[in-house]
């Protein structure tokens, strides 16, 4: 387990995104009124997002209305209209700030092109009876790029658990997948909601 290795790169990509995330709360707001209509990397549907000019802080999957399932329409905060000026910041400035860095090749990990090895439980996930931990590793086959996440979820009850997640979001059931590249996230919650 490259351990070592996996905290230098979080070490690494924390600060980066922790600048960019304060860079980008006035940024997505002066790009706002300059939303742009789209269409979605993920699934072809029309989005409305950022401006090219503010494309790292966009989002090209999900643009500023929210995702696909309509969960962000019917959770924004203080129940205000997804289509309004503090919705949209919201989602793209504070829910998903700077979303379109999972984009970027070479901070990306383009799990489609790597051997991915773990260690602990193949399947982790922040939901009921899905607890455990897992470290894995996705190695690009042509080269010696590496990328490295950490999965904790114990679970307190049925309906809360304590939650680590560390560096990108590779799952051992990428291994072999046509998945587009993956992002990285921090996720710290001791009694997050599963």
């Amino acid at each position: 387990m490259n351990l070592s290795l996996a905290l230098i790169q979080w070490a690494l990509l924390i600060v980066a995104r922790v600048a960019l995330i304060v860079i980008g709360l006035p940024v997505v707001a002066l790009a706002i009124p300059f939303r742009t209509e789209g269409v979605s990397a993920s699934d072809g549907r029309a989005i409305v997002n950022l401006p090219r000019w503010a494309w790292m802080f966009g989002n090209d999957y999900d643009g500023l209305f929210g995702d696909k399932r309509g969960w962000w329409a019917d959770n924004t905060p203080f129940g205000w209209p997804v289509g309004s000026f503090a919705a949209m910041w919201w989602w793209a400035a504070i829910r998903n700030p700077v979303n379109n860095l999972r984009l970027v090749p070479g901070i990306s990990c383009p799990v489609s092109e790597c051997l991915i090895t773990y260690r602990g439980h193949y399947s982790v996930e922040d939901k009921p009876d899905r607890g455990g931990w897992q470290f894995v590793t996705a190695k690009r086959h042509s080269g010696s790029s590496r990328w490295y996440g950490f999965y904790f979820v114990h679970e307190w009850s049925k309906t809360r658990a304590f939650v680590i997640r560390i560096g990108y979001k590779i799952k051992p059931s990428h291994a072999g997948s046509d998945e587009p590249a993956k992002g990285m996230t921090f996720k710290l919650n001791p009694w997050k909601e599963i």
